[in-house]
C-alpha cells in the first residue's frame, strides 16, 4: 500500500493540521489491523461502512473507511514533521514498524 498523494486540509483552532493522504490499494481489514503498530486502534467493522481511527502516542490520528483508498491524519501543532516522516516510512517499507 503506497500514498500516491497527500493533500492538506485545514488548520485547526489548536495548531494542529489535517492532511487527507490517497493510497494506491483499498483498505482491506487487514491493512486496518496492521494500523495497530500506530497506536490505539479503534476499528468498527460491523458499520455499513467500516470506519477506523488510530490515536497514536505522539498526538497522532488517523481516521479512514474500510474499501476507501484514502484517509484523514490529524498532526499536533509541534512534531509534525517527525511524525509525517514516519507516516510516509511506514507505508513505503510495507507496513512496517515506526520508530
Amino acid at each position: 500500500m503506497k500514498i500516491v498523494e497527500q493533500r492538506k486540509l485545514e488548520d485547526c483552532i489548536d495548531g494542529s493540521q489535517i492532511f487527507q493522504f490517497s493510497f494506491d490499494q483499498p483498505w482491506t481489514e487487514q491493512r486496518i489491523l496492521s494500523l495497530k503498530k500506530l497506536g490505539r486502534l479503534d476499528y468498527f467493522k460491523d458499520f455499513p461502512r467500516p470506519f477506523f481511527r488510530i490515536c497514536g502516542s505522539r498526538g497522532l490520528q488517523l481516521k479512514g473507511v474500510g474499501g476507501g483508498t484514502t484517509c484523514q491524519i490529524f498532526f499536533p501543532r509541534t512534531g509534525k514533521e517527525v511524525l509525517l516522516e514516519d507516516i510516509r516510512r511506514f507505508f513505503e517499507v510495507g507496513e512496517g514498524e515506526i520508530i
